[in-house]
């Protein structure tokens, strides 16, 4: 018998990753059409022990059967070997064909490589081509911290890395401010992450402002990510997403910047200059660089 290996989901941008339970068919419509570039289904905290089974089918269904706009992805959030039923979970959920499915509370890459084997089976089991679906780890358990980049280089259908700063504060022991932007007693933590998922050549994504009524101290918190490094940011609410993106769109001033560099290196390579200014500044390749990822996150 030849079995039909099915193609995975197209990958998009990763700004924001906006939380919806899996349970709940309304709430995962609604977060199809509120712009985040990632849509995360929950199988963990977000649902009830009892209500396991009904996320389980019901994010299979969204899966399977609602038209996910172009370039959008579809994470699905299991908890972790400890505390779950990731068998069942994946069973139920790697046939969809998701983006990336990340464990909860993992701890080291043992966790990441038991994972991989896992999906590899149940996308054999699904007709899916092997390496299809992207794992993922959220980081909120300081073993897991001192095990970052481990875990970040475990296997290499790793895709993420995602901080949970309420369950990490817990086990630091420090309470968390609501107050937007830098704070010190993350900074470490979150300076981790960003180094061992850039290291690795995956992406990192910050944990969600929880104040998200306030959507002015939200986006300024989401500046706050961009300047550390993340790729994305986390949202607990739909009404977070245009702040998330207005934060990672680079300015007026610096898709100007980006452009006059590309101009004027172009100039220089037709005049055989290695080392050129723009606006008094010297212009080497890593700021040229620079300028083509500002334009390229523009487009």
């Amino acid at each position: 018998m030849t079995m039909t290996m099915c193609e995975a989901r197209a990958r998009g941008a990763r700004r924001s990753k906006l939380l919806v339970p899996g349970d709940n068919w309304e709430f995962i419509v609604k977060s199809a059409s509120s712009g985040a570039d990632i849509v995360h289904l929950d199988l963990e905290d977000g649902v009830t022990a009892a209500n396991k089974q009904l996320a389980r089918d019901t994010i299979r269904r969204a899966l399977d059967q609602w038209p996910w706009k172009a370039g959008q992805e579809v994470w699905i959030r299991i908890a972790h070997f400890d505390e779950g039923n990731a068998e069942l979970d994946l069973t139920a959920i790697v046939g969809g064909r998701p983006n990336l499915i990340f464990m909860a509370k993992a701890l080291d890459e043992v966790d990441m490589i038991r994972l991989d084997g896992m999906v590899a089976l149940a996308e054999i089991q699904s007709g899916i081509a092997r390496g299809s679906v992207e794992i993922g780890a959220v980081i909120e358990r300081i073993k897991a911290l001192s095990n970052v980049n481990a875990i970040a280089n475990a296997v290499p259908r790793m895709g993420a890395l995602v901080l949970g700063i309420v369950d990490l504060a817990n086990e630091f022991g420090y309470r968390l401010t609501s107050s937007p932007g830098e704070t010190p007693h993350t900074v470490y933590a979150r300076s981790l992450i960003v180094h061992a998922a850039h290291a690795a050549g995956i992406s990192a994504i910050d944990a969600p402002f929880m104040s998200y009524r306030d959507l002015d101290q939200s986006e300024e918190d989401a500046g706050y990510s961009v300047r550390l490094g993340f790729d994305g940011k986390s949202a607990i609410s739909p009404k977070q997403v245009a702040g998330i993106h207005r934060a990672y769109s680079p300015t007026e001033k610096q898709i100007a910047w980006a452009k006059k560099v590309i101009e004027t290196a172009e100039e220089a390579t037709r005049q055989n200059k290695a080392i050129f200014s723009v606006d008094g500044q010297i212009i080497e390749l890593p700021q040229f660089v620079q300028a083509e990822r500002i334009l390229a996150r523009a487009s």
